[in-house]
């Protein structure tokens, strides 16, 4: 993916790295979630959700 994003860079092409950069961000975005929700159910003092009520 990284010679694909720089050889469509080189040519500018456009599509092709609107498509690149939005598959990273995506792929950032979900393994943020994941992390999140890793973390909560390892340590327990960690609430997704606020129970207040």
């Amino acid at each position: 993916m990284g010679r694909l994003a720089l050889y469509a860079i080189n040519q500018r092409d456009y599509p092709v790295i609107q498509a690149i950069v939005l598959v990273i961000a995506t792929l950032f975005v979900l393994v943020n979630l994941m992390t999140d929700l890793v973390y909560a159910l390892a340590d327990p003092r960690i609430r997704l959700v606020d129970e207040k009520r």
